[in-house]
């Protein structure tokens, strides 16, 4: 064979090459499926560190195929807009405070109700993995036009921020203006005890607190260390207990399709696998918050027991009210009512 045909053949073998190495390359991007994530809180909250966790997780189990990048704080959307952006398609994921959602979704307006006022979070915990919650949960997937994966993260205890002037008593609320994460509860919560609670974004928060337009929040330890809400104003914490948060992690219907059978029992394993942690971990960073912001100065007071009994008494007497206005199906909150009298 002439070197002049050697040369002819592997001139064809390179150009064949080259030229599969470039319809594969196509292949081999289109193989691997890249999701976003929104969320409003920052980078140091328990939120934003487990989901971190969870799109690595998940990375693994399916071998690099499916890929996520994580917006925080708010720089996608507003945790408000993120279900309608699921709904169209134009966000993949959002794990967002159950409160925002119940606008769209009122049923979920019955975690915001006085029932949990005090209760212990293990005590919802177990409400919420139950036949309960998987209602909301199915409900909401059909209002909402989304997939929720799993079980939902836990934020804690809502408390009473104050940040203009302290607030130590129920007697201190008349009159100020508390910023509340969604919720027309926790808006009629306020209102019955003297005050008036606005709805603001959580990125538009520390803005509100140096600008005097809220005089505090309800919120929670974790997120006003998190956040460094402290360093903007906050300057006292009342311990009223008012709410457990919960966090719910929703997938477009979209995007959830194109993941497949075999990619979708992954993504729900790698999400699962995190949750047990997560409400663990939620809880200890709760407790370690609190002693943080102590230490930087914020003054933490709590009602007492009969405070708090009278205070829970007088919110209870809204419940009907609250039911009829938010349109919660009247069956769920009996349901609930009835699950919570068994936990001690």
């Amino acid at each position: 064979m002439s070197r002049l045909l050697l040369r002819g053949l592997k001139a064809a073998l390179l150009a064949t090459l080259a030229a599969s190495a470039l319809l594969a390359a196509p292949l081999t991007a289109q193989a691997e499926q890249r999701f976003r994530i929104s969320v409003d809180t920052g980078a140091n909250h328990i939120t934003n560190i487990t989901i971190k966790d969870f799109l690595e997780r998940l990375r693994k189990a399916t071998n690099g195929e499916v890929v996520g990048e994580l917006f925080e704080s708010g720089a996608l959307y507003a945790a408000r807009d993120e279900a309608k952006a699921i709904a169209r398609g134009d966000l993949d994921m959002s794990v967002t405070v159950s409160v925002w959602l119940s606008a769209i979704s009122p049923d979920l307006a019955l975690l915001d109700l006085p029932l949990f006022s005090g209760r212990a979070p293990s005590q919802v915990n177990a409400l919420v993995d139950g036949p309960v919650g998987k209602l909301l949960t199915a409900r909401t997937e059909e209002k909402l036009g989304v997939k929720i994966p799993g079980r939902w993260f836990l934020l804690g205890f809502a408390s009473t921020f104050g940040a203009r002037k302290d607030i130590k008593s129920f007697e201190d609320l008349a009159g100020a203006r508390i910023r509340v994460p969604g919720g027309a509860a926790f808006v009629a919560r306020y209102k019955s005890l003297g005050g008036e609670g606005l709805s603001i974004p959580f990125p538009d928060v520390p803005m509100a607190l140096s600008q005097g337009t809220i005089d505090g929040l309800l919120t929670t330890n974790e997120t006003i260390r998190s956040a460094k809400l402290h360093e903007a104003g906050v300057k006292s914490a009342f311990v009223d207990q008012v709410s457990v948060l919960y966090i719910i992690p929703m997938v477009s219907k979209q995007f959830w399709t194109k993941l497949g059978d075999k990619n979708q029992k992954a993504f729900a394993a790698a999400w699962d696998a995190v949750v047990d942690g997560e409400r663990t971990e939620a809880l200890r960073r709760q407790d370690s918050a609190a002693a943080d912001l102590a230490k930087a100065g914020v003054k933490y007071s709590q009602p007492s027991p009969q405070a708090l009994k009278a205070v829970n008494d007088k919110l209870a007497a809204l419940i009907p009210e609250l039911v009829t206005t938010l349109k919660i199906d009247p069956a769920i909150v009996s349901q609930a009512q009835a699950e919570l009298a068994k936990v001690k």
